[in-house]
């Protein structure tokens, strides 16, 4: 038989079908772990546990990430499939009636759960594949590079901790390097390709307090942060920027002002956050430099003012005890529509009969910090919802998500030119 990079590809529709119990299974120990954001460890066993039983090499590094590594015989290309393994909190409980979140349930084709659409369903769907590239190495086929499975920590609080550590320290401290990066986080069973950026700004505004019966004691720092809130409303006065992954918006997401309903006081602090999304050519380093322009021109005309802008830092402590301080910011990035992996990847899920576009994210994923920050081209797919990403009553249809296991497993054998499970 010739090996699938020269003959025609095509679809086992019933060799995948035969995944849904065992995907189901899997996938459902995910969700009952109930990973928030620094609680991944359940979560990380139920990785470590496969890849043990399979003889995959394997580990947890310093930040929680789990890491397993099938290695190859030649000069690349080394890829990476990724994606995180925290989930955000379930909302309101009666909104997910009759389902519980993390009470798995199967209904009508469909999987209840929350995270398995951000992002359960398609990390699982890297991980069937990279088990079923392990079965052709143990029966005797050889990858011309590294393929390398990571579950990583800390994604959904918008600071990629895990990844930024897996990229920064774990993969060189284990001699790892990456030439192409699939994503799995929810894309509709299109291939992403970019997305917008994401900063949290944060502008603090000071003021004196006094007696609210005597304002004319105090600086009032909310009257002083009002200019500062409509220039924001209205985008300081420029239209947005538009772009082919999408265009820029600006919104005040909270304002925190003490002292505060409690006391009979003129406010001496107002701190407001803004969440900034923004396309090239703006960088992270411009929204920041449009507010303090803004700023200092406001202290031009009211010397009373002092305010000061920054973006958002936060301290994290992970489910191994490290701590980490970042940003919470998803830098823009985009890998090029004609780009080699792109087409290859696009082709191959083609003659799948799979029906696949090229597409932007219009929220912020771990590809900031592997395309933005390394140069490394990314690619986006799962056959997950985006719109059912953080929702109630979250759920994926279970076929599309044995055709992207289908289309992992197909495109990382034409990648390494090796037959088709059969």
């Amino acid at each position: 038989m010739k090996p699938v990079h020269e003959r025609e590809m095509y679809s086992m529709k019933d060799y995948y079908k035969n995944m849904e119990d065992s995907w189901v299974e899997f996938v459902s120990k995910n969700i009952r772990a109930q990973a928030y954001s620094g609680e991944e460890k359940a979560t990380s066993e139920v990785f470590m546990q496969a890849m043990d039983e399979l003889g995959i090499e394997h580990f947890r590094d310093e930040c929680g990430n789990v890491v397993g590594v099938i290695r190859g015989e030649g000069d690349g290309p080394n890829v990476l499939l990724t994606g995180h393994m925290d989930v955000v909190p379930e909302g309101s409980i009666d909104a997910w009636s009759p389902y519980s979140p993390f009470e798995p349930k199967v209904e009508d084709g469909k999987l209840y759960g929350r995270g398995i659409s951000d992002m359960l369903a398609g990390l699982t769907s890297e991980f069937f594949a990279f088990m079923e590239i392990k079965k052709l190495v143990d029966a005797g086929a050889k990858i011309s590079g590294n393929l390398i499975f990571a579950a990583v920590v800390y994604e959904e609080p918008a600071e990629s901790i895990g990844t930024i550590y897996l990229m920064e320290h774990t993969l060189p401290e284990h001699g790892l390097d990456v030439d192409l990066c699939y994503l799995g986080e929810p894309s509709d069973g299109n291939l992403a390709i970019g997305q917008r950026g994401k900063i949290e700004l944060v502008i603090e505004v000071y003021g004196k307090v006094a007696h609210s019966s005597a304002p004319q004691e105090g600086i009032n720092a909310v009257e002083k942060a009002l200019p500062i809130m409509d220039a924001i409303m209205h985008n300081f006065g420029s239209e947005p920027l538009v772009h082919e992954m999408g265009k820029t918006s600006m919104v005040i997401t909270d304002v925190v002002v003490t002292p505060g309903q409690k006391y009979s006081c003129v406010p001496d602090y107002c701190e407001i956050t803004v969440d900034q999304r923004y396309v090239p050519p703006m960088t992270i380093e411009d929204t920041v430099s449009r507010v303090q322009k803004f700023l200092d021109e406001q202290k031009k005309k009211d010397p009373e003012l002092r305010a000061v802008v920054h973006p958002r830092m936060n301290k994290r402590t992970c489910y191994t005890g490290y701590e980490a301080e970042a940003a919470k910011q998803h830098p823009a990035w985009v890998t090029g529509k004609d780009n080699e992996y792109v087409e290859l990847t696009y082709r191959t899920l083609k003659k799948l009969g799979q029906d696949v576009e090229k597409i932007y994210w219009q929220f912020g994923t771990d590809g900031s910090v592997i395309c933005g920050k390394y140069n490394i081209p990314t690619i986006g797919y799962s056959g997950a919802m985006m719109s059912q990403a953080h929702q109630a009553q979250e759920h994926v249809e279970i076929d599309r998500i044995l055709d992207c296991i289908e289309g992992y497993t197909a495109v990382l054998c034409r990648l390494y030119g090796l037959d088709m499970p059969e």
